[in-house]
């Protein structure tokens, strides 16, 4: 105090002396202050991380491990964690407020990177099977109560084991409920996560697949023991213990012997624990069916089922077949049968084998444990029973195995004489084992290590034909000690039985026998009562007075000792009531008392119990000291080399360490929130320094995560040489160097997960910001700028794609009749599939390596946190693989914002050359089909794969937004109808149409640049392109509508041959480039046809109309009145005279024959040569004059009787000596004409007749048509 009082005068004597400048000078006082306890707290803080001392570690090893604060990557993590939380790589909005919840993380979390893939290396070799099967294939079995130590709580080291393994050519599941027993496993819920973590196939298909019918069971004492003893093989395990002669009946006497024996207690209690670990714990044994590939993988298990269940064995006549029948209904039948003829006998041999075995191991582990088990527990404990499941010992006993079409004596010895027990050590050692179980300790085998093996190997048959035959030979207490054997030998002795042997006689002779012993026993007990009494009188008085009157005296004298006894007992009586009120008050002060120490003995317990609860709540929340030391410094724990860095591989056992602490102080903090009692002070106390203890091991874990990463990538990266990439490197060498590359950094970093585990259970919130340090380093080292640069320049095409960032118009396009003087260019797409193919399946496994070590896939999570964790694993990888998708946009002719200010400065109308985009995003989508997540399993893998197709598809809005925009530019130069005549006359192809598949052949063309050249892709499949391809198509059409519907538009001819000639020239050219390009456009070829079907018709019409006018009002004149007075009156309303005259002066061959030519030649001149349609239109053209001609003869000849002259047939011939007389062209109109005569006879186009049927002329012309061609 007086020294405080001298600091404060003395502060204010310079106060009082500095005047003005005071006040200047508090203020650099203070910023000294300040400054000093920076410092201070600083200091606190190195000395926090600065590592514990550990036995044999030394000074310099401390020094060595202080340089993690100050190594890059702790530099590299503070300069994140500085970052505000939205400018961070993974940031992804309200995922922070998520971190700062803190949610319940799951406490049995385990890394999920990805497992070796387990395989059978030798399918066929049933030893290797059996191993793989026990080892990786079943899971661990359910133990049932009846079977081997089912009693037991504690169930430890259980491992399985297969006791029989076969191959077998087929099996048959029948009526089958379900494949896999679920009541049979131990964890049935996590049955389905075994298969999948393994992958196992699935499927129903078995064909071509290899089939196993195996025994297994789970157990911790197998019967075969793995030792190694120099050159010695595996040996049997040592005989197990007899199950129901393990318990000792006198367990009261031992307890009462150990009071007097202190100094054997404890080695008492070790040999019990040691007598209870060694207990043998087994299952029932498994019947398993499974099948494996040819190349042993893919293992699938059809039937899983417990061989307690096995009613009946049944060997099928047919072939080498064995029928099993369980009690719930199932049955399995197994085929032996050889492929081979020659191997037959083998095969029978192996189903024998395998009914031997089975039979054998029903009998040892099934039938004869459940009957030794339940009349065990029966006799055990003088009949007590506290387990309610043995009550009725009927239940407990299995039914009764039915074996069928099978003598089990045969069999045995079939299976001695072929040694099967000498090819089957398990079944060796279960046979040991049964034959020390029936066998008494005293009695049996004394000299049992004396036994040759020859007398060993006889009774070792002998046992196995016991067992085959039923006789299991359980042995049960019936005698709780040798002197009630004895006794029951005497009376066994003594009774007299009849020769005959009389059942009924024999009993009655035993049950007098007893009864007469009973009588004896009775008497016996009377006479040592009395003789007791005689020996009391005489130790009292010193004298027997009655041992000369024989046992009639001793008599009389136990009745004079009951009547002293009697009287003594009513005065006693007396005296107590007396006392009983003489002590009355002392008995009231007794009981207050009593009831006081009452009281204190429950506030005793009381706070006894508050005394325990307290040490439950510190002991729970308590750690142990060495987890603490890590606790404080975790560094410590780690290895480094003479340069101060962390030795990765020699520093895997010390993050072991580490992450046992961790977990252990997570536990601590579950346990004191789970308790309940963080409100008491000491509790809280307790909480406090764990949570600040936490805060500092979290930043501490944190600094040597990434110090540990960002070392792994400089010796990684210096190992491939930087990155550099020389001029001789081709892109697969390059690529291949990325792969290796990325796998050296991630299998490094796979012994570091456990601490990233620990730092998402204590505090998760530092996951995202190492998250980010990782991708950086990712993208600075493996996926590096200068590398991707180099693999992207040593692609074929260099590259340079990008380059050619002018689009190139459908306009541009030459003509299809024109094509052959044009050279279309290729836009390099094997840049793009190379790139995808080698590439994608690194960034595919970034997604699956980054989604694991953070733990962003647990599938525990709800759908929204799903979404959430992958946003923040697509930044995460978005920023690893920055520089692969930079360069692949412009493979791919993305334009980036920089080159589209550019292209806008120069005056260019579209970003990059959209040729380049379309075939971009074909083999995009090409690619995507690889990632299609078909399983549906979910995890990481899902979570990669789903990446990836989010990259993909990102990609492909890219390229197709620059694609679309150029075709909705093209579709605006469709509209315009460039070239198109304003009256539609001698229009010809448009200029859109034919330019139309030229641009469809340069697709292809693009598509197929280094794959074969008859490859097409599906277009139909892909939406974006097949649906902005038909509506160009569609363009196409509809332009061609408006052109022919517009007023300008000449509408006799020219609008239908408009319409007749592009749409047959579009559906021609469609047709001619396969099956693929008319599958797309197959609406828009219905549509065509349809179009080109009604204008020609039309036209043709009209063509035929405007040359035979004056026929075609007279005959449509006729057809009207015909209509309506009938044939009879036609000639009344237009006279014969008129109507020969008009054909004489209208239908002569001569006029005919001109007529025709005019038509030919005005239509040569209507349709243009480019479209090809003259030949198809001529030859519709002659159908119609054939049909038309054929109507009007019909008229003529109906209702005039008037033969037309020419005949159509005659027309038909001038038409085609009108149309060019060259060879080809006549034969052409030759097949036309046939066509149209078979259509005519087929009764189509029969207009004029009304009963629609042939007609005699017809039938006459075709006569004529066919001698006329004869000749």
């Amino acid at each position: 105090m007086a020294k405080e009082k001298k600091e404060k005068s003395k502060e204010k004597k310079k106060k009082a002396k500095g005047g003005s400048s005071g006040a200047f000078r508090d203020e650099i006082d203070n910023n000294n202050d300040r400054e000093a306890r920076r410092e201070r707290a600083l200091k606190d803080e190195n000395r926090r991380n600065r590592p514990a001392l550990m036995p044999g570690m030394s000074k310099a090893s401390i020094i060595k491990a202080n340089n993690i604060a100050k190594s890059a990557g702790t530099t590299r993590l503070n300069r994140i964690l500085d970052q505000p939380t939205e400018y961070r790589v993974s940031y992804v909005p309200n995922l922070h407020n998520e971190f700062d919840k803190q949610p319940e993380y799951n406490q049995n979390y385990k890394p999920k990177h990805k497992q070796p893939k387990e395989e059978v290396k030798d399918p066929n070799n049933e030893q290797e099977v059996a191993t793989y099967v026990a080892k990786v294939v079943v899971p661990e079995l359910k133990v049932d109560p009846r079977s081997i130590g089912g009693t037991i709580k504690q169930k430890k080291n259980m491992e399985q084991e297969t006791l029989v393994c076969m191959k077998c050519k087929e099996f048959h599941l029948l009526n089958e409920k379900d494949a896999i027993q679920t009541t049979a496993l131990e964890h049935p819920d996590q049955y389905a996560k075994h298969k999948r973590s393994l992958g196992f196939g699935g499927g129903s298909k078995s064909r071509n697949k290899i089939k196993y019918v195996v025994v297994v069971r789970t157990t911790n004492r197998p019967l075969i023991a793995k030792r190694i003893l120099g050159k010695t093989e595996a040996k049997y395990a040592q005989p197990t213990i007899p199950e129901g002669d393990e318990e000792d009946d006198d367990d009261d006497e031992a307890s009462y012997d150990r009071m007097f024996r202190h100094e054997q207690v404890g080695a008492e209690e070790q040999e019990e624990t040691q007598k209870k670990e060694t207990e043998e714990i087994s299952t029932f044994p498994m019947l398993v069916c499974m099948t494996f590939n040819p190349d042993g993988t893919n293992p699938d298990v059809r039937k899983l089922i417990s061989l307690d269940q096995l009613t009946t064995v049944q060997n099928m006549t047919a072939g080498n077949v064995v029928q099993l029948v369980f009690s719930d209904g199932d049955q399995i039948k197994l085929d032996f049968a050889a492929e081979e003829e020659e191997n037959a006998p083998t095969a029978n041999m192996k189903r024998e084998r395998y009914i031997w075995s089975l039979l054998q191991i029903h009998a040892m582990l099934c039938t004869s444990v459940v009957e030794r088990n339940s009349l065990g527990t029966r006799t055990n404990n003088n009949g007590n029973n506290t387990n309610g499941n043995n009550n009725n010992p009927k239940e407990r006993i299995l039914q009764p195995l039915n074996v069928r079409n099978l003598d089990r004596a045969e069999l045995q010895y079939i299976a001695t004489v072929n040694g099967f027990l000498r090819d089957s050590p398990a079944l060796c050692a279960l046979l040991d084992r049964q034959r020390n179980i029936g066998m008494d300790d005293q009695h049996h085998h004394p000299n049992d290590g004396k036994v040759d093996s020859e007398e060993k190997k006889e009774e070792m048959d002998e046992l196995a034909y016991e067992m085959m035959m039923g006789n299991f030979n359980t042995r049960v207490a019936i005698y709780n000690s040798a002197e009630e054997r004895a006794d029951a030998e005497e009376v066994l002795n003594a009774t007299h039985f009849n020769a005959d042997g009389d059942g009924a006689a024999a009993a009655s002779a035993l049950k007098d026998r007893l009864q007469l012993k009973m009588r004896d026993l009775e008497a016996e007990t009377c006479m040592k009562l009395i003789a007791w009494e005689d020996e009391k009188h005489k130790s009292i008085t010193g004298q027997n007075d009655f041992v000369d009157h024989g046992d009639g005296m001793s008599l009389g004298n136990l009745f004079h000792t009951l009547d002293t006894l009697d009287r003594e007992l009513e005065e006693m009586e007396s005296w107590l009531f007396e006392r009983a009120a003489v002590i009355k008050p002392l008995t009231d002060d007794c009981r207050d008392i009593e009831e006081e120490n009452r009281q204190l003995e429950q506030q005793w317990k009381s706070y006894e119990m508050l005394t325990n609860e307290l040490k439950r709540l510190l002991t729970g929340v308590g750690i142990p000291k060495e987890s603490e030391k890590l606790l404080k410094s975790p560094a410590s724990a780690l290895t480094y080399d003479a340069s101060g860095s962390i030795d990765v591989e020699a520093s895997e056992p010390g993050v072991d360490h580490i992450h046992q602490a961790g977990k252990a102080l997570r536990e601590a903090m579950e346990n004191a929130k789970r308790a309940g009692g963080v409100h008491l002070r000491a509790v809280n106390e307790r909480v406090e320094d764990l949570t600040i203890m936490s805060n500092t091991f979290c930043t501490n874990l944190a600094q040597i995560i990434v110090t540990v990463m960002e070392q792994i990538k400089m010796e990684v990266m210096v190992a491939s040489d930087n990155g550099k990439v020389s001029k001789s490197d081709t892109h697969s060498m390059i690529a291949k160097k990325v792969r290796d590359t990325q796998r050296k950094f991630q299998s490094s970093l796979l012994g570091y997960m456990k601490l990233i585990e620990v730092l998402s259970l204590l505090k998760p919130v530092l996951l995202q910001a190492i998250r980010d340090a990782y991708t950086e380093m990712v993208a600075e080292g493996i996926l590096m700028k200068k590398r991707m640069k180099g693999y992207f320049q040593a692609l074929p095409g260099k590259n340079t794609a990008y380059l050619n960032l002018a689009s190139k118009d459908m306009k541009d396009y030459g003509a299809v009749f024109e094509r052959g003087s044009e050279e279309h260019s290729t836009v390099n797409a094997t840049d793009i599939s190379a790139a995808l193919s080698e590439l994608l399946p690194v960034v595919a496994r970034e997604a699956y390596f980054t989604a694991a070590l953070f733990g962003l896939s647990n599938k525990q999570m709800d759908g929204r946190e799903k979404k959430r964790n992958f946003e923040s694993a697509k930044r995460s990888v978005d920023h690893s693989t920055q520089y692969f998708r930079y360069y692949i946009q412009r493979t791919c002719g993305v334009v980036t914002d920089a080159e589209d200010t550019t292209n806008q400065q120069l005056g260019a109308r579209f970003k990059g050359d959209p040729m380049l985009a379309l075939v971009a995003s074909i083999h995009l989508n090409e690619a995507m089909e690889q990632y299609i997540d078909r399983e549906k399993k979910g995890g990481d893998h899902s979570l990669s794969l789903a990446y990836v197709r989010a990259t993909i598809l990102g990609l492909r809005k890219k390229v197709d937004k620059q694609w679309v925009e150029w075709v909705e530019e093209q579709i605006d130069w469709i509209k315009t109808h460039p070239g198109v005549p304003l009256t539609g006359k001698r229009a010809g192809i448009f200029q859109s149409f034919s330019r139309f598949p030229v641009y469809l052949d340069h697709i292809v063309l693009c598509c197929r640049e280094g794959k074969p050249n008859n490859y097409t892709p599906d277009f139909a499949n892909i939406q974006v392109v097949s649906y902005y391809l038909q509506k160009l198509a569609g363009a196409l059409l509809e332009s061609l509508r408006i052109c022919a519907d517009r007023e300008t538009t000449d509408q006799q001819y020219a609008a239908n041959v408009m319409k007749m000639e592009n749409t047959y020239f579009l559906s021609q050219q469609i047709k001619e480039r396969g099956t693929e390009i008319t599958a797309l456009f197959q609406k828009q070829l219905t549509r065509a046809n349809t179009v080109c079907k009604q204008s020609t018709d039309a036209y043709l019409g009209w063509m035929i109309k405007r040359e035979f006018k004056a026929l075609h009002a007279l005959f449509s004149q006729i057809s009207r009145i015909r209509r309506d007075v009938g044939d009879k009156d036609v000639p009344i309303h237009i006279p014969r005279a008129t109507f020969v005259k008009t054909l004489q002066k209208e239908s002569n061959r001569e006029v005919m024959k001109d007529k025709i030519a005019t038509i030919y030649s005005r239509m040569e001149k209507h349709l243009s040569e480019e479209g090809k349609l003259l030949p198809v239109a001529w030859k519709a053209l002659v159908k119609v004059l054939y049909e038309w001609f054929g109507r009007w003869e019909k008229l003529s000849s109906q209702c005039y009787k008037h033969a037309l002259e020419p005949s159509a047939v005659d027309v038909v011939r001038l038409a085609k000596q009108a149309g060019g007389g060259t060879t080809v062209a006549k034969q052409k109109l030759t097949s036309a004409v046939d066509a149209i005569k078979m259509a005519k006879l087929a009764g189509h186009g029969d207009v004029g007749n009304k009963g629609g049927g042939k007609t005699m002329g017809q039938a006459v012309i075709l006569k004529a048509m066919m001698a006329a061609k004869g000749k």
